[in-house]
């Protein structure tokens, strides 16, 4: 009688499991590649991964940061400039908006008195002292006449003397009067005025119609502190006086200014 013994399933099982290894080996499809082939690896959709090259990192910071450009350095002489144009158009616009509102009126002259001086030599021709009253009617601005501008005596447009204006100041609403110092020139003496000028007061005078003339007068019109305007003046007065020798006398006159 034979002995039976358990059942040899570990062999069986062995078996099994490898045949089944055998049945579940991968076959490649097609020939196998060699080593120098190129593989083609498929991925499913869900495991596939990207990474973003550099630029873009670059493009977001530039939206992110946006690059100002650099403004280019303005020269200090042009903001000097700029500032220089800004004040002296302000001084300006005061300047008119004051001589607008405070409309200054121009000086006026009269001739108070006409004197001849004897000539020094007899050579020489007499001269003229002229007293001239100037009077400043503007209210709350002073007027300066500097010295500089030349005056003349003349008859029927001809130089018998000359002479500088002195310098004058005036404040609001004044007068004075200034002599005017002319010498004689060397040309002739017209007839009338050497007659004029030797008679006496026995005999008949006769008028005699001169012109006093002055030319290139610098003038500034002050306003409190503000040296505002500064013009040049011409000056003619025509009058008419009984003689030129003793005891003159004016008879008439007709001053004209005009400032520029």
């Amino acid at each position: 009688m034979e002995e039976r013994g358990p059942p040899d399933t570990g062999a069986d099982d062995m078996n099994e499991e490898s045949a089944a290894a055998l049945e579940t080996q991968l076959v490649p499809y097609g020939p196998v590649p060699r080593p120098d082939d190129t593989y083609v690896i498929h991925f499913p959709k869900d495991q596939i991964y990207r990474v973003p090259p550099p630029e873009n990192a670059l493009i977001v910071e530039k939206h992110r940061k946006p690059v100002t450009k650099k403004k280019p350095r303005k020269s200090p002489c042009l903001a000097i400039v700029a500032i220089l144009f800004v004040v002296f158009l302000i001084t300006g616009i005061t300047l008119l908006a004051l001589y607008l509102t405070l409309s200054p009126k121009d000086p006026t002259f009269s001739i108070t008195q006409v004197q001849v001086k004897k000539p020094k030599t007899k050579s020489s021709h007499p001269g003229y002292e002229i007293s001239l009253k100037v009077v400043n009617p503007n209210d709350k601005m002073s007027v300066n006449f500097e010295s500089g501008g030349g005056a003349s005596l003349l008859y029927r447009q001809k130089s018998v003397g000359k002479g500088k204006f002195p310098s004058l100041s005036l404040d609001d609403d004044e007068s004075d009067v200034i002599k005017l110092d002319l010498i004689g020139t060397s040309a002739p003496l017209p007839s009338e005025v050497q007659k004029s000028i030797q008679g006496t007061s026995s005999k008949k005078k006769t008028p005699l119609s001169l012109s006093l003339k002055i030319s290139d007068l610098p003038v500034k019109i002050k306003y409190g502190i503000i040296k505002s305007w500064d013009k040049g003046a011409e000056v003619e007065c025509k009058f008419k006086v009984d003689t030129l020798g003793s005891g003159t006398r004016v008879l008439e006159q007709e001053c004209d200014a005009s400032f520029s």
